[in-house]
């Protein structure tokens, strides 16, 4: 159990030391092998996380992976929460949770109130389906799997703009949409800046090994 536990940790250290590194990391996983041998695995595969942890900020990939996690678990794992929030009937920063805005409709438009509640369940899809295609979309950014941040990206704006048009055309008290949508170009801007962050180091690394 404790030579499985040292080899998971180093494990997460090689992957914090990124492509960069990918030497080190293999003598430090050569290492482990003996210290696990003394009864020093777990010890020597803990001082190796730290140093690596250490090592990140100075590099510039390490950098890149310190932003992506702030990113993916900052913003895009709250948003999520907020949007099964949504689902489930709260309201937050005049977004109104499902049950709230059908119930401002129906004040407002009570001749409609058949299509308002004929909505419920669209909506609380829709909520549902974005909070997991934001937690979808952080977990494709921390894997920098670039093409699949493209795909679900894409899916999370039809679906946003579904939404949209859902809470424009039924609902026109909620002021959430306009929030919605700023949230939504605010997401995209940074995922692009990350993915041209990305590039360069890439770029950068391929030089270095052909140089």
């Amino acid at each position: 159990m404790t030579d499985r536990l040292a080899r998971t940790i180093m494990s997460l250290a090689a992957l914090s030391l990124g492509d960069s590194r990918r030497d080190w990391a293999r003598a430090m996983q050569g290492e482990l092998e003996a210290a696990s041998e003394d009864g020093k695995g777990l010890a020597f595969a803990t001082g190796c996380l730290i140093a690596a942890w250490r090592e990140m900020p100075v590099q510039a990939e390490g950098r890149f992976v310190l932003a992506t996690y702030a990113f993916a678990v900052g913003l895009l794992l709250p948003v999520a929460a907020l949007q099964f929030g949504c689902a489930a009937g709260y309201s937050y920063a005049g977004q109104a949770g499902s049950f709230g805005v059908l119930a401002q409709g129906s004040v407002h438009q009570p001749y409609l109130a058949t299509a308002y509640l004929a909505a419920i369940p669209s909506l609380l899809a829709l909520w549902a389906l974005l909070g997991i295609g934001h937690i979808r979309l952080a977990w494709a950014m921390l894997d920098q799997d670039w093409p699949r941040v493209v795909r679900i990206g894409t899916a999370n704006v039809a679906m946003s703009a579904t939404l949209m048009i859902f809470t424009v055309v039924l609902f026109l008290g909620d002021t959430g949409a306009g929030l919605q949508a700023a949230a939504l170009a605010v997401e995209l801007a940074a995922i692009h800046g990350f993915a041209r962050w990305h590039a360069r180091i890439s770029s950068n690394a391929l030089s270095e090994a052909l140089a």
